[in-house]
């Protein structure tokens, strides 16, 4: 037994965590001898306990001492002390002691006022299953402690597992205690049998017309179409992410049938007042249209839809688009590349021979430097080169503060740098020449553009 009221906590205990309340009350059954002064009572306040455990998901129960003494129709005083020999033998442990502190000032927080009345701090105790239980029926534990966790039988544990699988399983008409509706009579008997053929053969197809089979039915293709259309809209309403898409998709078949894309639904769901702990969204989804349709909030099946057109996920209308465009535009592109291509090319040629002329007559160019290149070419060390340095190179040295690359003439790194530029500065001016005159001569544009 477990004395000391420090062993008795949920972190210092030997014994491991218990979820369900059948499992709990095995375990105190079995303990129960080990207990010089444990009775009846006891086994009445375990049940009490195992009763609560279906209220919290790791076993918890509250220990409210007057609801249990009205349950148990005991006194203060028997009640304190069977919860005690329960956490001398293991079964209970402290998750957190009770107090006379008001808990309703930690539920109302700043907000609160002497008006809101008194909540003492409840006890909560921890479902638990002693290590002497697990070992008298074959557990294989991992672990030790509270966190410990049942991973498998011994041989021993196997075989008491499968009697008491059996005991569970026997039909109940061996007992002598069944309801007619699970112990059949003779009638039923016959009913079954009569039944049995159309339950295992394959029903014969009724003749229905077409466009009625094709309503109600959904194709592969379609199915696979609707959960893709479930998973996008998933992402959008929230009350939907933890549901199964295949059961979503199929309480929304009598929307998505009618046409109903997911921005719709969306938009749709999002007006909707949902519970804030929703169970089964599947299902209220499923609930809440077919209530809507007969309250003709929805359109009803036969109706066609009049949603907003679909996204264009897979580009197609994009396509088309661009289609309807070219064939819109194909007729002046032609025109303008068979017959105003070559004159507006004849012309740039000779505006740019002409330019060509006027930059030959005219004075050559010659970089102006704010010093002499002799003065500036006098300070650095000597070079190696076979031609002077050009300005260009005097400049990159002079900005990055380093001196030219030795042995390396300009022309060897981009030879052709300087004719580029020079070309592309009088394509500039070329197009900007025939431009202007385009412009200024009216004829000449009538002749030329569109």
């Amino acid at each position: 037994m477990i004395l000391h009221r420090s062993d008795q906590e949920v972190h210092a205990t030997n014994s491991r965590r218990l979820r369900h309340a059948d499992d709990f009350l095995a375990a105190a059954h079995h303990m129960i001898r080990f207990h010089p002064k444990a009775t009846a009572t006891t086994l009445r306040l375990a049940a009490a306990f195992a009763a609560r455990a279906h209220r919290n998901g790791d076993g918890h129960v509250a220990f409210n001492i007057t609801a249990t003494m009205r349950e148990l129709a005991v006194s203060r005083r028997t009640v304190l002390n069977h919860a005690r020999y329960l956490r001398e033998l293991g079964l209970i442990a402290w998750v957190e002691h009770g107090s006379k502190r008001n808990a309703l000032r930690t539920r109302h927080g700043m907000a609160w006022q002497p008006g809101h009345g008194y909540c003492g701090t409840a006890t909560l105790y921890a479902l638990l299953a002693p290590p002497l239980w697990d070992r008298a029926h074959g557990h294989r534990i991992h672990g030790r402690g509270y966190q410990a966790r049942l991973i498998g039988y011994t041989p021993a544990g196997c075989t008491r597992a499968i009697a008491a699988a059996r005991r569970v399983a026997r039909p109940c008409h061996s007992r002598g205690h069944c309801t007619p509706s699970v112990s059949p009579t003779s009638r039923s008997t016959r009913l079954q049998q009569g039944m049995r053929e159309h339950n295992y053969t394959r029903p014969a197809r009724t003749a229905q017309p077409p466009a009625v089979r094709r309503r109600e039915t959904f194709t592969p293709r379609q199915c696979a179409d609707a959960i893709t259309l479930t998973e996008r809209l998933q992402r959008e309403v929230w009350w939907l992410r933890g549901a199964c898409s295949r059961r979503t998709a199929y309480a929304l078949r009598p929307l998505i049938r009618l046409g109903w894309s997911w921005q719709d639904l969306a938009e749709e769901l999002s007006y909707w007042g949902v519970p804030a702990r929703l169970r089964d969204p599947a299902a209220y989804l499923h609930h809440e249209i077919t209530r809507r349709r007969h309250r003709a909030e929805l359109p009803p099946a036969d109706q066609p839809s009049t949603h907003t057109p679909q996204a264009d996920d897979d580009g197609l209308r994009h396509q088309a688009m661009l289609r309807k465009r070219h064939l819109c535009h194909d007729p002046s592109w032609q025109r303008y590349a068979h017959q105003l291509r070559p004159t507006l090319r004849t012309q740039l040629a000779k505006v740019r021979k002409d330019l060509g002329r006027q930059a030959a007559t005219a004075p050559a160019y010659r970089p102006v430097l704010r010093e002499a290149e002799e003065a500036f070419l006098a300070t650095l060390p000597v070079q190696t080169w076979s031609d002077a340095p050009t300005p260009r190179q005097i400049y990159a040295a002079r900005a990055y503060r380093r001196l030219p690359a030795r042995g390396q003439r300009p022309c060897e790194t981009e030879p052709d740098w300087q004719r580029r530029l020079y070309d592309e500065a009088e394509a500039v001016r070329a197009c900007e020449a025939l431009r202007i005159s385009l412009d200024s001569t009216p004829a000449a544009r009538a002749d030329t553009w569109p």
